[in-house]
């Protein structure tokens, strides 16, 4: 998923060191097959089979299905600010090489598309069949690093028997059960120039995405992996001389890391104000970093502060 990825696991007082070391090994291994399921950089991925499908359907595995309709719904909840059809111009822009080891990905069909198709895909769940409209093309990104966050710490407490976990990948972080802190987890927020805050979750996942880590140079132009839906081309509002609405890093926490990922992403597609109504009408904390270095929260970001 062209980033890190690290897992903690809290055990009982009566757990053999064998069975925390096979929880790690098995966590590991899970994360490595969703990464071989659903990168976009890999040939044989499940993910580069549907984009290549041209609209033909396509056997997935229950995992695979389990994001498409992840992906549906993000997109159904945010009013399209959550795009997962973004790939073809994303490519287009000059990010087309993973950011670990520079392997490209595979080419895309002429023509690939975007916009408001995602609600034409089709999902047989009774078979774990996925039809992808015609053009059409998914980018996993982000929703796929927290959705992977939400299964694997699933796996290793309500199935595996650990007391609770916390699973981080690319900053998307989901925690179960008991933590050490208090039963709680500590998780830190940092914002892109550096300043930290501190939160707790006892259940739930945390995302944050920003505009100014994964970045490059093309044409000219620096740029940004985060764009907005309507124009595809990076977000951010500073052209029209506005920079106390262009948000620069988003950070929410929901109930799952899938979903925190999610909503980070109308903020900087609607801007500050816009989102911020958003966010609140969701009951959902968030804290958002604005291009002039201010930072707003909603009214709820305080309940989780260390």
């Amino acid at each position: 998923m062209s980033c890190t990825s690290s897992v903690a696991v809290i055990a009982d007082d009566g757990t053999p060191p064998p069975r925390i070391e096979d929880w790690l090994d098995r966590a590991a291994l899970r994360i490595d097959e969703l990464e071989r399921r659903w990168s976009r950089f890999l040939d044989d991925s499940e993910i580069t089979g549907l984009n290549r499908a041209d609209g033909a359907p396509r056997r997935c595995s229950h995992d695979t299905l389990a994001l498409v309709e992840a992906m549906v719904a993000g997109w159904h909840a945010t009013d399209g600010s959550f795009d997962p059809s973004l790939l073809g111009p994303l490519v287009e822009l000059g990010y087309a090489n993973s950011r670990v080891d520079g392997s490209a990905a595979p080419a895309l069909l002429p023509g690939t598309g975007y916009g408001r198709r995602v609600d034409l895909i089709r999902r047989d769940r009774a078979g774990s069949i996925v039809r992808l409209p015609p053009g059409l093309t998914l980018d996993p990104g982000g929703i796929g690093k927290g959705l992977a966050a939400d299964l694997v710490t699933g796996e290793l407490t309500v199935d595996g028997g650990a007391v609770g976990a916390i699973v981080e990948i690319g900053g998307d972080v989901r925690v179960r059960g008991v933590g050490p802190d208090d039963d709680a987890w500590t998780v830190a927020v940092v914002d892109p120039d550096g300043r930290a805050e501190y939160v707790r979750l006892r259940d739930g996942g945390i995302a944050t995405s920003t505009t100014r880590l994964r970045t490059w140079r093309s044409g000219g132009e620096e740029r940004h992996h985060l764009l907005d839906p309507s124009t595809g081309r990076p977000t951010g509002h500073t052209d029209r001389g506005d920079a106390t609405d262009d948000v620069v890093a988003c950070t929410v926490i929901a109930g799952t890391a899938a979903w925190a990922e999610v909503f980070t992403k109308p903020a900087f597609v609607e801007g500050a104000v816009r989102s911020l109504a958003r966010y609140e009408s969701h009951g959902l904390a968030a804290r958002l970093t604005l291009a002039d270095g201010s930072t707003v929260v909603t009214s709820r970001w305080k309940e989780f502060l260390a």
